[in-house]
C-alpha cells in the first residue's frame, strides 16, 4: 500500500506502528518502507504531492497498489482531533472535484474538503481544508482505480482554535490517537483491492497482447473488457492469445476475438 503525507511529523505515528524503515536512497522525497507498504513525504502544496506520487509510483508501479493521503487539515466546525474520511475534495482554484467512492464501514467522520493555494484562515461549515488534497486525488487515480484511492484527515485547527495558534511541535501527538482507525481503514482498503484485482491469467494475458501489439488508449480498454468476457464465458484465454498472435493487426484481432465471444454465448 502506498501512503503519501505532506509532512514527516504528521507521518511519524504510522511509521512507528507500522515499523517503516528509512532508504537510503538518492531521492528527492524521503521515503519509508516494509515488506508490505510504503511512504513518501511530499512537502506541502499540489505541486510536491503530485510529483512525489509519480516517484513512488515510478519505484513499484502496479495498478491495484491502494493510496492513502492522510494528514492535517482545518475545518469549519469539527472538534480538534476527529479523524475525517474525504467523500468530496474541490480545488478551490480549478473548482475541479473529485469523488471517492465512500465505500468502507470503517466508522470515521465523513466530510468534504477544499484544497487550496494558500493556507485557509476562512471556516465553513462542515468543510475541511487543505492544500494537497486535489492534487493527490487527481493524480493516484491515473495508476489505479478511485476506489481505492482515499484520504483521512485530521482536524489540527477550527474558528475556536485558528490557524494562528496552532503548536507546530504536538502534530504527531494530535494524529497518534487516530491511528487504530487509520489502520481499520487500511484493512478494509486491502480486502476491497484484492476483490478489484483480477486474476493472474487475466493480467498476464493482456500483457502479453500489448506486449504483441501497440494499442491506441481506446484499444487498451476494448483488449481488457474482451479478456474479462472471455474469463466470465469460461473460453480459454489461450485461445484468445493464439488469435492475436496470428492476426496482423489489432483491428482485426478485436474483430475476431468478439465474434468468437458471441459464438460462444450462442454455443456455450
Amino acid at each position: 500500500m502506498n501512503f503519501v503525507c505532506a509532512l514527516l511529523p504528521e507521518a511519524i505515528p504510522l511509521i512507528e506502528d507500522l515499523d517503516l524503515q528509512k532508504q537510503r536512497l538518492v531521492s528527492p522525497f524521503a521515503l519509508f518502507k516494509n515488506e508490505s507498504h510504503q511512504l513518501v513525504i511530499s512537502g506541502m502544496g499540489k505541486q510536491n504531492i503530485a510529483t512525489a506520487i509519480g516517484f513512488l509510483h515510478g519505484i513499484a508501479p502496479n495498478k491495484h497498489t491502494p493510496w492513502l493521503n492522510f494528514g492535517l487539515a482545518g475545518h469549519g466546525n469539527a472538534p480538534l482531533g476527529t479523524a475525517c474520511q474525504i467523500i468530496k475534495c474541490t480545488d478551490t482554484t480549478t473548482q475541479k472535484s473529485f469523488y471517492p467512492p465512500p465505500i468502507f464501514s470503517t466508522q470515521l467522520t465523513k466530510t468534504i474538503l477544499h484544497t487550496c493555494d494558500q493556507p485557509s484562515i476562512e471556516y465553513q461549515p462542515e468543510t475541511a481544508y487543505d492544500m494537497e488534497g486535489s492534487a493527490f486525488f487527481e493524480t493516484a487515480t491515473r495508476f489505479c482505480p478511485r476506489e481505492l484511492v482515499q484520504s483521512v484527515k485530521i482536524i489540527s485547527d477550527n474558528p475556536g482554535s485558528p490557524l494562528s495558534h496552532f503548536d507546530k511541535s504536538k502534530v504527531s501527538s494530535l494524529i497518534a490517537p487516530s491511528i487504530p482507525i487509520i489502520k481499520k481503514l487500511i484493512e478494509e482498503m486491502e480486502i476491497i483491492t484484492e476483490e478489484l484485482t483480477p486474476p493472474l491469467e487475466l493480467e498476464s494475458t493482456f500483457q502479453e497482447i500489448t506486449r504483441q501489439h501497440s494499442l491506441t488508449e481506446t484499444q487498451v480498454h476494448q483488449v481488457s473488457k474482451m479478456i474479462r468476457q472471455a474469463h466470465l464465458l469460461e473460453l480459454p484465454l489461450s485461445e484468445i492469445l493464439t488469435l492475436f498472435k496470428n492476426s496482423s493487426n489489432i483491428k482485426s484481432a478485436l474483430s475476431l476475438s468478439n465474434q468468437l465471444l458471441e459464438e460462444r454465448k450462442i454455443f456455450p
